[in-house]
């Protein structure tokens, strides 16, 4: 059981990494694109995911703690990035 539960917080981390990357790739494309309608459809379809992948982790059995401190560390992890690539553009 130990080594089920190690998978699935493997998963949780690498799916929150990638939700993170969709949300910066967002912001990115609106940066560069400057396109308004564009950057409401990226992060409506970024929230509705974020939403989804909260629903399957309680689903599959997490609690509410880690699901919390997971958003937390996401939200932090975004904003950090998307700091980062406001000050120095590439």
């Amino acid at each position: 059981m130990d080594k089920e539960k190690n998978r699935l917080y493997l998963n949780m981390f690498f799916g929150t990494i990638g939700i993170v990357l969709v949300g910066v790739g967002a912001l990115k494309y609106q940066v560069v694109m400057n396109d308004i309608e564009g950057y409401i459809i990226a992060y409506a379809g970024f929230i509705l995911t974020a939403g989804y992948i909260n629903y399957l982790e309680k689903k599959a059995g997490i609690s509410n703690k880690i699901i919390w401190i997971k958003a937390g560390i996401s939200i932090a992890l975004f904003l950090i990035i998307s700091f980062i690539l406001y000050l120095y553009p590439f």
